[in-house]
């Protein structure tokens, strides 16, 4: 993993994002030699799209031709009064 000061990391943070993106490799960065964050890629999982997938996949197995209707859901508003 490549190791970077602060300064540096904050003078080429867009060159050193790309990097990370594009090789998967993971950056340190220091400050005063001290280890204080790490840059990591974004990994891809998959996301939303893999559950409808999913979900087609089971449907076309299960020979499900129609959409099932969920239940009315109940709206929680106990807390709407707090300031945060």
């Amino acid at each position: 993993m490549k190791t970077i000061g602060m300064f540096e990391a904050k003078a080429k943070l867009s060159e050193i994002c790309q990097r990370v993106a594009s090789t998967g490799e993971p950056v340190l960065v220091t400050r005063r030699g001290v280890p204080l964050v790490r840059i990591d890629p974004v990994e891809e999982k998959g996301g939303a799209s893999e559950v409808w997938e999913a979900a087609a996949e089971y449907r076309k197995a299960h020979r499900i031709t129609e959409d099932l209707e969920l239940p009315p859901r109940e709206i929680d508003t106990s807390d709407q009064d707090l300031d945060l």
